[in-house]
């Protein structure tokens, strides 16, 4: 026999509203206790928070024919178009097959060639001593590093900072945008939608820019998306499917690795025993050289540290999926029609899978220790919807802590504390560092 769902009472009219949006992370960490599914209110929306990561992975895996995206990509759809993490159905899986070879192991290692060249470039032309936002550096270095992936060419300092100045201003809107269950906000004559549809102008007329001055003949991402034949009707993508695929790639192959990678330099830059352990294991295994796609599995501890980085900060904290059909989620009945959503945030620091969850500590990650449940640890996601790119995200965040390791000794710089921003991504507030040369300051004198 079915169960309903725990309903929180919360306050009249505006429902849990009051509580997500003064402590969002706070909020959904409490849920738990009041069930494996807990029904809260927004304004007019009921929305079911799932809290369990094997009912998490019946939404994603086992059942996830039952559920379309929910309203978190249909906002995103705003910006992104049609592009692979907007699109459903038999679109998607069009889409996905069409993509899938330019994500093939043998691809993602020609692409770390670009990545090395522009992280060696970009990494040691960073000030030492000096104070500088991390997050910044690194968004700059990872624009440059993706569009020399996509387009075999890095792109103008005018249309870096188009970019740079863009997103920021999409992405806190989008997470505004998707909170707000009455849909008003996006419809008022108020500044930060202005601010929002020209944002999204500039970024779409420099990604058009590029794409119009595209040479033929490249084997790079874009040539791969441009060429893209469906195996059963032989039809390619239309000029404005390229547009939505590339946007989508840009903001995965930038935002969301710029988030990883300032999490984990945080964190290793408050932990200097293991930023002294990445920096040997640098030495010992690239000796002075640049990483190389060979290098990539002999960079344990460094891909340890990322992989605890994306469970203590996972890169979307929160993502949503509406019930498409009446759904079985264990004992419980869900509606055709209802909302759903569950947080990274919350499966990644449970205290029963993860002892001392709030703890920084890589070696959870070892290889004789016990994994965590299937549904427990999802930082690309899982089954049909799982992140097309993660093998280019890894590559990506490998090849520039590493090259970080052998240039640069981390400091936080003197201020408040560094705190997490739960938007659409859960981004540092603030990243200010201050960079040592490493063998310089001495900082590890032990080879490993």
């Amino acid at each position: 026999m079915s169960e309903t769902p725990t309903t929180l009472r919360g306050w009249p009219l505006v429902g849990s509203a009051p509580g997500l949006l003064r402590d969002p992370l706070g909020f959904f960490s409490a849920l738990p206790a009041h069930g494996d599914v807990v029904a809260i209110r927004l304004g007019p929306l009921k929305m079911y928070v799932v809290n369990h990561p094997d009912l998490v992975r019946q939404v994603l895996v086992n059942q996830a024919h039952a559920f379309d995206k929910g309203r978190h990509f249909e906002k995103l759809r705003l910006w992104w178009g049609n592009g692979l993490s907007t699109s459903e159905g038999a679109f998607h899986q069009r889409q996905r097959r069409l993509m899938q070879p330019a994500f093939h192991r043998r691809q993602v290692a020609g692409y770390v060639e670009d990545m090395r060249r522009a992280a060696r470039r970009q990494v040691g032309s960073w000030p030492a001593g000096k104070v500088i936002q991390l997050d910044r550096e690194l968004y700059a270095l990872l624009v440059t590093m993706i569009t020399e992936n996509l387009f075999s060419t890095s792109i103008d300092d005018r249309a870096t900072a188009t970019l740079q100045s863009a997103l920021p201003i999409i992405l806190d809107w989008v997470g505004w945008l998707t909170l707000d269950t009455t849909d008003l906000l996006g419809k008022l004559p108020i500044p930060a939608n202005r601010r929002f549809r020209h944002a999204v102008e500039a970024m779409n007329a420099t990604v058009d820019a590029v794409i119009d001055h595209h040479p033929a003949g490249r084997t790079d991402l874009l040539s791969m998306l441009r060429n893209a034949r469906d195996a059963d009707t032989g039809q390619s993508m239309s000029r404005q499917q390229i547009r939505d695929e590339v946007i989508t790639l840009m903001m995965t192959g930038s935002e969301t690795t710029r988030t990883v990678l300032s999490w984990s330099c945080h964190l290793l830059s408050t932990h200097p025993g293991v930023q002294a352990a990445v920096q040997a294991e640098a030495d010992r295994v690239l000796r002075g050289r640049p990483p190389e796609a060979a290098d990539l599995d002999h960079l344990a501890l460094t891909r340890r540290v990322i992989t605890e980085a994306m469970r203590m900060y996972p890169i979307t904290w929160l993502l949503t999926r509406r019930a498409a059909t009446d759904v079985e989620l264990g004992p419980y009945r869900i509606p055709a029609g209802s909302a759903l959503c569950y947080s990274e945030y919350v499966l990644h620091r449970d205290p029963v899978t993860y002892p001392g969850p709030d703890r920084f500590d890589p070696d959870r990650w070892l290889p004789d220790r016990d994994p965590p449940p299937r549904g427990a640890y999802i930082p690309f996601g899982a089954g049909i919807r799982s992140c097309i790119g993660e093998p280019v995200a890894w590559a990506q965040a490998t090849v520039i802590l590493a090259t970080i390791a052998q240039t640069w000794t981390l400091h936080p710089a003197p201020g408040p504390a560094v705190k997490p921003l739960a938007r659409m991504l859960l981004m540092p507030q603030r990243l200010p560092m201050i960079l040592q040369p490493c063998h310089a300051a001495g900082a590890h004198s032990h080879s490993g």
